[in-house]
């Protein structure tokens, strides 16, 4: 009994263990303000990020300027975008995220004071709007004083997406600390249990390699399946892509570091093990040799 439920308590810890980890992910990595700034920041020299701005902000410029009855060639537009964010991009992509950050947390109840876009969570380019706007003027275009106020938006992850997100977030960040102490607590529990530790602890090496290699499968499809079916008619893929995976940095190290750590104890526990089971066989083998050369013989000596 004692072995199945040893059995029983490491299973339930492996298995809690992804999720032990991507609560501690969601909890400070993502609702951090600095390190989500700390983790998105270098995306601001990414190509495929600044060509995703760069084509919203232009397709907004052209329209406002048709709008108020200008005839302006799109490609000038475009050049004039590209530059600005080839040159003066990052401090505007800083302030982007700030706001994308807190209507994030918005939408998933932490900071009800911020504005949430409807239709999900997008980056609000009016930074860069703002910046394109200066530089036409300085580059001779004067009715670029005349653009309006505007909030050019491309979006990031649909109200669909979002809902799913909320529901998943809420429980991992409610759950956290439980999750934290429960699985590290039962594997130990059932090691202390089984009859033969050595095997409960390859079991539970492997146990959490098999685990951790089961979140990056999840995280694989997430990126690979998952989000193709969200992007359309916001960020490009290879934008989305970008950004998913400097979020997801923290989590794909930590189980890289799990799934080795797992196996290591197995490996290191399945080479002691047969070490010890080597000695103890030499050892016995010398104690037998060593009672039969101490029993007196037993032949009878002829007359």
């Amino acid at each position: 009994m004692r072995r199945v439920i040893g059995s029983i308590l490491i299973a339930l810890g492996c298995l809690l263990a992804p999720f032990a980890l991507t609560a501690h992910w969601a909890a400070n990595e993502i609702a951090d303000p600095d390190r989500y700034l700390r983790n998105v920041t270098p995306l601001a020299a990414h190509p495929a990020v600044k060509s995703a701005v760069t084509n919203r902000v232009t397709d907004e410029i052209v329209v406002r300027l048709r709008g108020l009855g200008l005839s302006v060639g799109g490609e000038l537009i475009r050049e004039t975008v590209k530059a600005g964010v080839n040159d003066d991009f990052a401090v505007a992509w800083v302030d982007i995220n700030k706001l994308t950050h807190r209507r994030f947390l918005a939408i998933l109840g932490h900071s009800p004071d911020a504005g949430v876009q409807e239709d999900g969570v997008g980056y609000d380019l009016a930074p860069v709007y703002e910046l394109v706007k200066r530089r036409l003027q300085v580059a001779g275009m004067g009715d670029a004083s005349r653009l309006p106020e505007a909030h050019p938006v491309t979006l990031l992850l649909p109200a669909s997406a979002m809902i799913t997100i909320d529901k998943v977030y809420d429980e991992l960040i409610s759950l956290r600390w439980v999750l934290l102490g429960l699985s590290p607590a039962l594997i130990v529990a059932g090691v202390a249990l089984a009859r033969d530790r050595c095997t409960a602890l390859i079991g539970a090496g492997l146990g959490l390699a098999a685990s951790m290699l089961a979140l990056a499968i999840a995280m694989s499809a997430v990126r690979n399946v998952y989000l193709p079916g969200v992007v359309a008619g916001g960020l490009s893929y290879a934008a989305v892509v970008a950004i998913f995976d400097a979020l997801t940095a923290f989590l794909r190290n930590g189980l890289r570091m799990i799934f080795t750590l797992g196996l290591l104890m197995a490996a290191a526990t399945f080479f002691v093990r047969g070490r010890l089971v080597r000695s103890r066989l030499a050892a016995a083998a010398f104690e037998a040799r060593a009672h039969q050369a101490a029993e007196p013989s037993k032949d009878v000596p002829e007359g």
